[in-house]
């Protein structure tokens, strides 16, 4: 048994939890846009015939295209933090979000599952600040790696002109 103020803190930093998803998204939302006006500028130049890679000589059109691999990898890794995730089915255990009650028939049906097998505060705050805490942590990770690979692939196209000159 829990006590209030345990159930206080627990309910606190669930909506903590939730504002920190929402701030992760917002985080790889961005980084998704400014790496998509960076490929956006390469590719109206490869497109428009105005720039080719190959004209950097072998050594540096091999390091050009490890920074486009890498940063490809960023943008992979940015679209992961904000991919959503979707549920497993409900099964016989308890409900404990609402992804779980989708596939009920009917309102009555939702109510009566609910009532049956609904997890109910504090148990369920507890529950949503564990998987939710996880999914912010895994947000973050992504958004991590594609800063580094877009860090990464920033310097590869650095050196891929400076190997050319």
């Amino acid at each position: 048994m829990t006590s209030p103020d345990t159930d206080a803190l627990a309910a606190e930093m669930l909506s903590e939890v939730r504002e920190e998803i929402d701030r992760a998204d917002q985080k790889a939302s961005l980084l998704i846009g400014s790496l998509g006006i960076a490929f956006s500028i390469v590719l109206s130049g490869l497109l428009g015939g105005s720039w080719n890679p190959a004209s950097l000589g072998p050594v540096s059109t091999a390091v050009w295209g490890a920074c486009a691999l890498t940063a490809a990898g960023s943008v992979l890794a940015a679209a992961l933090a904000v991919w959503p995730r979707a549920s497993p089915p409900p099964g016989k255990g308890a409900i404990t979000y609402w992804g779980l009650i989708q596939d009920l028939p009917s309102g009555q049906a939702v109510a009566e599952a609910l009532a049956e097998r609904g997890l109910h505060a504090p148990a369920r705050t507890y529950q949503q600040l564990h998987v939710l805490s996880a999914l912010v942590q895994r947000k973050y990770r992504a958004i991590r790696w594609s800063m580094v690979l877009a860090g990464v692939a920033s310097g590869l196209v650095v050196v891929s002109f400076f190997v050319a000159l």
